[in-house]
């Protein structure tokens, strides 16, 4: 469902503008209307400066620390400034490691030398030159040839060097390279310094997580409110010479009496309207427990605009289903039920989301006792005795293919019934008759063909029955699709849309398919786990157990994560792409965001 908006405009004298802001903000229920303005460079540098503070604080909160309430030693800018230009050394640093890192594996072949030797065998003319080749290529003939001495052969070549003096030079037939810079000692001493270095900078970041990390979310809700401030005042237009400012919101329905009482208190001006069918109202969902659980998913595509219908409640139970039966397996449910049981304990600021995961288990356990499939064992199969009362219940693979059209038959259908309130919430009911041609036609005439095969009815029934509804479908979709349209116009494209319809909803139902294999394939990969666990496990009594429970954890691991993401995905895809579409879904509405105080 979605809160009803009313529009509200206040004009106030310019003097009391600054204290009216603060007072509204206290209050924290108007969503301010945005003008068509760009926005200023300050307010710009302040949103890049928030930006960085959630990087920080971000950052902070992945350290595993225990955070200390009590009153940080610093403020929490000067903490900010503290993690920003140390996440800055620290990224240097590790940059300068790899660096080193890479050189000791280009001098690592050379070995260690001494750097003061060279200089003073240069001050006597004497010169080394560094030599690499292929082993392949190397001749041992140059060992008699040339002043050369082997170094170390690394990775198929061979390294070594030639000694010169004075005029005296040697045309070595191999690649000449570059002298190391540093000895492999020096490079050594120069990773353990800069580790230590690094060292350091985790301990800084431990200790700011653990005193400072609640002053920058402190000082990164001061930041946004001082940001919002500016923005409200941004748009906020002058009027009469600037001696008097107009602005205007949105206010929930609900929170109107809270606040007209508070205007009434002090005395403003102000004039409040409902939201008619042009205006851009903020959105703001209010479903009941089990709907609330799922916005998060609609959140995905994007929020529905005012005039319509909120699909959260209508999508839930289609998206709970679809998710157990794409995942399928009674075993993988009953652990995700308890993984979410365990977690809501530590993640409480999860508690909705592990929430709506023990509703999805819940609904895996129910498809996965429907199909026998537990932890890849299939129990329809099983002689156990205490099955045999359930296994009655449990539906084969052709009866899983039939459930999964039958799915989609009903979810596209009831798609169709809420694009019928749909278009009349927002035009009206005769711009939503074509749809209803198309229902009478699809469920009118699938009940007379299922009473005509089952001989509930008589063939001359059937017959009047089936000519009735093609007629009076006939007329909604071809005639009367469009109350504005001539009847030649609504006749071709009644055609148009007849071929749209009828290709679209055979793609849509095929789509539902994808259910059918993924519940398929999860269980077909458990039961693979299960056998190579027994015929992999050594004829061992003390490994052969240790041996299967390794394969059955990594292997139904496997399983569970990539069945699990198949199953919050293509229910996803099934909403967004096949009901959204029969829903007559437009979205396009911006989140109800209330000026308001953070800390």
């Amino acid at each position: 469902m979605i809160q009803p908006m009313l529009k509200y405009s206040f004009l106030v004298f310019h003097k009391d503008y600054r204290k009216f802001l603060i007072d509204l903000r206290r209050l924290g229920v108007l969503h301010i209307l945005e003008k068509e303005k760009e926005i200023t460079a300050e307010i710009r540098d302040k949103y890049e400066h928030i930006k960085d503070i959630e990087s920080v604080s971000k950052f902070l909160a992945k350290r595993e620390v225990e955070r200390k309430d009590g009153d940080c030693s610093v403020s929490g800018s000067e903490a900010f400034d503290i993690v920003k230009n140390a996440m800055a050394d620290l990224e240097q640093k590790q940059q300068h490691l790899n660096a080193v890192k890479k050189e000791i594996a280009m001098v690592e072949p050379w070995g260690d030398f001494s750097l003061e030797m060279f200089e003073k065998l240069a001050d006597e003319r004497i010169k080394f030159k560094f030599y690499t080749s292929p082993i392949k290529k190397f001749e041992e003939k140059w060992l008699q040839e040339y002043p050369i001495e082997i170094i170390s052969q690394h990775a198929g070549q061979i390294y070594f060097v030639s000694l010169e003096r004075g005029f005296i030079t040697w045309d070595v037939p191999a690649d000449e390279i570059r002298p190391p810079d540093k000895p492999i000692s020096a490079l050594f001493a120069e990773v353990e310094k800069t580790e230590k270095e690094i060292e350091g900078l985790q301990f800084l970041f431990d200790k700011q997580a653990s005193e400072s990390q609640n002053a920058i979310d402190r000082y990164l809700r001061q930041m946004k409110e001082s940001v919002d401030f500016d923005t409200a005042i941004m748009h906020t237009l002058p009027e009469a010479e600037d001696k008097v400012m107009l602005l205007e919101g949105w206010v929930p329905e609900k929170k109107a009496p809270e606040l007209n009482a508070f205007l009434d208190e002090n005395q403003k001006l102000y004039v409040w309207e409902k939201a008619t069918k042009e205006d851009k109202v903020p959105i703001q969902l209010v479903n009941n427990k089990f709907s609330r659980l799922f916005e998060p998913i609609g959140d995905f595509y994007e929020l529905p605009n005012h005039k319509e219908l909120d699909l959260v409640p209508f999508f839930a139970p289609f998206y709970m289903m679809f998710f157990g039966f794409s995942l399928g397996d009674a075993g993988y449910g009953l652990l995700i039920i308890l993984a979410a049981a365990f977690a809501k304990r530590k993640f409480t600021e999860y508690k909705s989301i592990l929430t709506l995961a023990q509703f999805l288990g819940g609904a895996t356990v129910i498809f996965g006792m429907l199909t026998g499939t537990f932890f890849g064992i299939n129990l329809l199969e099983s002689e156990a005795a205490w099955l045999t009362a359930f296994q009655q219940f449990m539906i084969d693979e052709s009866q899983l293919f039939n459930l999964a059209l039958i799915l989609g038959v009903v979810q596209i259908l009831f798609g169709m019934m809420v694009k019928v309130a749909n278009v009349t919430r927002v035009l009206g009911f005769r711009y939503a008759l074509a749809t209803v041609g198309w229902l009478i036609l699809l469920i009118g005439g699938g009940v007379l063909y299922f009473l005509n095969s089952e001989g509930i009815i008589a063939e001359t029934v059937y017959t009047y029955g089936l000519y009735s509804i093609l007629a009076i479908s006939g007329l909604l979709i071809f005639i009367f699709n469009h109350p504005k349209r001539n009847v030649f116009m609504n006749f071709g494209l009644g055609i148009w849309d007849t071929y749209g319809m009828l290709t679209g909803l055979l793609g849509d139902l095929l789509s539902y398919l994808r259910l059918f294999a993924l519940g398929v394939s999860s269980a077909i990969l458990g039961m693979v786990f299960n056998s190579m666990a027994v015929s992999m496990a050594p004829d061992n009594i003390i490994f052969g157990p240790i041996v299967m429970v390794l394969i059955l954890i990594f292997g139904h691991g496997i399983t569970l994560f990539m069945a699990a993401l198949g199953a919050f995905v293509h229910p996803i895809r099934l909403t967004f792409v096949e009901f959204y579409k029969n829903a007559g879904f437009t979205g396009g509405g911006k989140k109800y965001q209330p000026f308001r105080k953070l800390i």
